[in-house]
C-alpha cells in the first residue's frame, strides 16, 4: 500500500509542475527525428526538420493545444478574491537604534617593560663541528 501511495504522490507532483507535457514533447521529438531521418536519408536533415517548427507532428500539435488550454484554464479560474487575500500589508514599525559608546583604542605593549639579562655563561668548550662521511 505504501508503494502505491508514493506512486500517486509522484504522479500528482509531475502533473502539478507540468512535467507530463515535457515528457510528451520529448517523445514527439524522438519520433519525429527517427521518422524524418528515415524519410530524408540524412541525420542532419532529419534533425533540422524536427526542430525547425515548420513540420509539427500530430503529437506536437496535441501538446501545444494542451499547454494552451491549461494556461487558459488557469487564467480563467483565478478569482479576484484570491488576489485580495494574497496582498501584502505593510506596517510601519520603529526600528531600535543601537548606540554604542565610543571605545577607547587599545594600546598593546609589544615589548617587556623590564629587561632581563641572561645570567648563564656560554658553553665551554664550544661544540665540535660534525664531519660528514
Amino acid at each position: 500500500m505504501s508503494r502505491l501511495s508514493q506512486t500517486f504522490v509522484v504522479a500528482a507532483l509531475v502533473v502539478s509542475i507540468g512535467l507530463h507535457w515535457a515528457v510528451l514533447q520529448s517523445a514527439a521529438w524522438v519520433g519525429m527525428a527517427v521518422a524524418y531521418t528515415v524519410e530524408k536519408g540524412s541525420l542532419s536533415e532529419g534533425l533540422s526538420d524536427t526542430f525547425d517548427g515548420d513540420h509539427p507532428c500530430p503529437l506536437c500539435k496535441a501538446v501545444k493545444q494542451g499547454q494552451d488550454a491549461e494556461t487558459k484554464t488557469q487564467d480563467d479560474q483565478a478569482p479576484t478574491s484570491k488576489i485580495k487575500e494574497v496582498k501584502l500589508t505593510l506596517a510601519l514599525v520603529s526600528v531600535p537604534k543601537f548606540v554604542f559608546s565610543p571605545s577607547v583604542p587599545q594600546c598593546w605593549i609589544t615589548t617587556s617593560s623590564r629587561l632581563m639579562t641572561r645570567q648563564e655563561p656560554p658553553v665551554t668548550p664550544p661544540p665540535e663541528r660534525l664531519e660528514r662521511i
